[in-house]
């Protein structure tokens, strides 16, 4: 990959910083000095002493941090992670049309000003002290690994400890004040992220701490979790009000607690109480035994109704942290409508079902004392998440594997008090990890914002519900646009390595009640009123793609001159489901909607391609089940009939600025887009899907040369050729640049010039694409690339490790090519290349394997 580094700030001299910091220095080698006197410093949060989060503040991005890292371990610091200093979006001024790639697209900008925090041990104290003054006399740099710390004081910005206002999450205090409001008798539940320390015994030594902490506050732990694969140590404790509105106010001993990190609101789900079922008239045959397979599909929610006429011997529980007593029949709705979409589609538009059992493993509870499922408010989810995938893949406790075959995970909950902001939650850490370590796809939802927008062009509600329906769709869109900063996806959303969805407004239900507003028409395939949209880490493209999820109609409330407006649920519209009935009733149905049941869509449609991967390995010997790149594969095919179609066209109109601002903004709410899953699944004699898999590492390119069709070459009409990859990183839990790895399509030259005259459709900018681990681009024109004597299009797809630590690490990639013509042609594509193919299997320079379908 060719390309510039990032500019870094300019060193500011010796001179310089220590006339900006030398008192800090100073005030340090004082606390150590009465720390060695005897002196107990503990209470004072402000005090640089051992064991206490030291934290330096520089003008950006050091150039080398993993050598950074390395030198301050060697100096006795114990490396805690690196963060930065939240600031508005620099604006980007070009677009991505055939540019080069950049060295650092996923990298912190060059201009923030960036966090590393330690853990100092008193050799590290007294070790930094001796080095700032050799450098501030101005002393050459020591080509040693202490010569790591010049380029951190040259752009020091700031040197302190973790303070309270690092520790306590800034929306806190309003989740204080909303769940004193909404339980005023009770204590509230918050969680406590403490500092992972690379030392067993001190991680050991944690849970003493916390219940030493509660027992000071007069609080209680209700949960504590360890996953060390993601540098993970958190407790769910429950606090008096006082306590909880102390931390609020940034004060009480949580605020200054030296081995938490952060104090934030309980990780909870809760699904919405839902309209009553209805009886289903067209109740579908019981299959009469289970489908002997093993499953490779799981779906991680609510209990479902295991005897519904829609789900008997269609269904394996698998319980862990929820089991049967503590859900009752009747309130097990959400699980079982995704178990229902995943397995029979929307009922009102009559597709056959999946035959292959679902595995399931509930992690939804139906406590008494509330309406809603929800994540069991005693439990961390995350850890709950943690253990049913291990339940699946590896066992628990010394209990074998329930279902290791599985490769899909439906993940359709996410944190309703986390909404996604810059950094990546620990809960998307953790589905990054299991993703890559164990080759599973987890298919997630970007959740629903159900808060009221304001819609300014209207001044009351009469004016807003008897307006032009266009002009109406129009002002939504706008004010939905203008939102979005109360629109953001809710966490894991953002997990790198995940398929990410939002929801189209469309169903299979017709016509508009009397007396609702229906927002959009199902033709323009705009998202519904309450998906949340993106962007995600590192601004990477996120959701992914978007499905159907239900059409949600709109309400709104006069509001001082303009109307606010939200999505509702009609019980006479949405996707028809599987519902718990009353009693005896087994055949239930109702409809719903949301960003869950388009994720339970996408699974059920990665269901479906699981048939035609198996397939087409099968076809050339191999078992798709047991490869490396098996997710992958998947995952690349699930996007690959993505467009943005009718909706990006609307959205383009109606956004302002420059093009590429433009672009940014429709990917925030369609991402790649709507997916076509036939072009993929269904023989066309126009087109061909060839498909490519393969484990690459750093600075490695590999080389792919496809047989480009005759008919191809040798007419005018126009050609279109979509190109989709997907790979799975390694992560870094303590690193904002996070993704261990980034894959990139190039040309010969390393850029994406493929042929003469080749323009991009409408779709998401090229740069922004690159940021994931989902590229999806689309190219037409009717003159061809160069081919060659053999008629051969030329794809490369190339590796560059964004961290020195994952420089050896293979890591697996799907890449997907269709070549299309614009008009059917005489012959068929399929036939023509596939022999090609075939032929070439055993050239070296065409990478193997190489799979192909129509």
């Amino acid at each position: 990959m060719t390309g510039q580094r990032p500019r870094f700030p300019r060193a500011i001299s010796s001179a310089e910083q220590s006339k900006r910091h030398d008192a800090k220095f100073r005030g340090i080698e004082n606390s150590i000095a009465q720390v060695l006197s005897g002196a107990d410093l503990t209470q004072s949060s402000t005090e640089v002493i051992p064991e206490r989060a030291l934290v330096f503040e520089v003008i950006g991005p050091l150039s080398n941090v993993a050598r950074f890292v390395s030198a301050a371990r060697d100096a006795g610091f114990e490396w805690l992670g690196e963060d930065f200093v939240d600031d508005a979006d620099e604006e980007e001024d070009e677009d991505g049309q055939g540019e080069e790639t950049t060295e650092d697209e996923s990298a912190p900008d060059s201009g923030q000003n960036m966090l590393y925090v330690t853990m100092p041990s008193m050799r590290g104290l007294q070790k930094i002290l001796s080095l700032w003054k050799q450098y501030k006399a101005g002393n050459t740099k020591p080509k040693t690994d202490d010569g790591q710390w010049w380029p951190l004081f040259s752009y020091l910005s700031d040197i302190r400890t973790w303070s309270p206002k690092d520790r306590v999450d800034p929306g806190l205090s309003l989740f204080v004040d909303k769940m004193m409001r909404k339980f005023p008798d009770r204590p509230i539940r918050l969680e406590l992220d403490l500092w992972f320390r690379s030392d067993p015994d001190l991680r050991e030594a944690a849970a003493g701490y916390v219940s030493e902490l509660m027992t000071l506050v007069e609080g209680s732990v209700l949960d504590f979790v360890t996953i060390p694969a993601i540098q993970y140590q958190a407790a769910l404790v429950e606090l008096p009000n006082q306590q909880a509105l102390l931390l609020g106010s940034l004060e009480g001993p949580l605020s200054t607690a030296d081995r938490v990190m952060r104090v934030r609101p309980q990780s909870l789900y809760t699904s919405e109480s839902g309209d009553a079922a209805k009886q289903n008239l067209n109740v579908r045959a019981v299959p009469p035994t289970p489908d002997e397979r093993p499953p490779v599909v799981a779906l991680l929610d609510g209990y479902p109704v295991e005897n519904h006429a829609l789900l008997r011997n269609r269904l394996r529980v698998s319980e862990v942290d929820v089991h049967a007593v503590d859900v009752p029949v009747v309130r097990r709705r959400h699980g079982t409508a995704m178990a229902s979409l995943i397995l029979h589609g929307d009922l009102g538009d009559g597709v056959p079902p999946i035959d292959r059992v679902l595995q399931v493993v509930p992690i939804l509870g139906a406590p008494q004392n509330l309406a809603e499922e929800c994540t069991p408010p005693g439990k961390l989810p995350i850890g709950m998440v943690y253990r049913a995938v291990m339940a699946l893949v590896e066992g628990l406790d010394g209990t074998a594997p329930q279902a290791e075959s599985v490769v899909v995970i439906n993940h359709s909950i996410c944190d309703t008090e986390a909404p996604f902001s810059q950094r990546a939650s620990y809960w998307a850490k953790l589905l990054d990890h299991l993703s890559h370590r164990y080759r599973l796809l987890f298919i997630v939802s970007a959740g629903n914002s159900l808060e009221p927008f304001a819609v300014n062009a209207y001044v009351d509600c009469h004016t807003f519900e008897t307006a032009d329906t266009v002009e109406r769709q129009i002002a939504l869109l706008s004010a939905l646009d203008k939102s979005k900063a109360s629109r953001v996806m809710l966490s894991p959303a953002e997990a790198i390595n995940a398929l990410t969805v939002g929801a189209v407004h469309g169903d299979s239900s017709t016509g508009v009640p009397a007396g609702v507003i229906d927002p959009f028409d199902t033709v323009s395939g705009v998202t519904n009123l309450a998906s949340s949209i993106g962007l995600g880490l590192n601004r990477a493209i996120k959701p992914e793609i978007v499905e159907q999820g239900g059409r949600q109609m709109a309400r709104s409330d006069d509001d001082s001159g303009y109307v606010l407006a939200w999505a509702s649920e009609h019980p006479d519209v949405g996707q028809l489901t599987a519902a718990p009935g009353i009693g005896v009733l087994l055949d239930q149905v109702r409809r719903s909607t949301g960003t869950s049941n388009a994720t339970a869509l996408t699974t059920r449609a990665a269901a479906r391609l699981v048939d035609v991967l198996e397939e087409v390995f099968d076809g050339n010997g191999e078992d798709w089940l047991e490869s490396d790149t098996r997710a992958v594969v998947l995952k690349a095919l699930l996007a690959h009939g993505c467009a943005w179609g009718a909706a990006g066209d609307i959205l383009y109109e109606l956004y302002h600025g420059k093009a590429l601002r433009k672009k940014e903004a429709i990917s925030r709410v369609l991402g790649y887009g709507r997916p076509d899953h036939s072009r993929v699944s269904t023989a066309h004699g126009s087109r061909i899907t060839l498909l490519a898999d393969d484990k690459i590492s750093h600075n490695i390119l590999h080389e792919y040369k496809l047989p480009i069709p005759r008919a191809m070459i040798s007419n005018r009409e126009l050609r279109r050729v979509v190109v989709t990859l997907a790979w799975s990183s390694p992560i870094d839990p303590l690193t904002q640049r996070y993704r261990g790895v980034r894959l990139e399509v190039v040309d010969r030259n390393g850029k994406r010039d493929f042929w003469k005259g080749i323009k991009r459709i409408l779709a998401p900018d090229g740069r922004a694409a690159r940021r994931g681990t989902l590229q999806h681009l689309v190219f037409e024109g009717k003159n061809l690339i160069q081919a060659g004597g053999a008629g051969d299009f030329f794809l490369g797809v190339q590796a560059m490790a964004e961290m020195t630590a994952f420089e050896k690490v293979e890591v697996p990639y799907g890449l997907a090519v269709t070549l299309e013509m614009g008009q059917p042609v005489r012959t068929d594509l399929f036939t023509d290349v596939e022999a090609r193919v075939r032929a070439k299997r055993v050239d070296v320079a065409q990478r193997i394997p190489t799979r192909v379908r129509s």
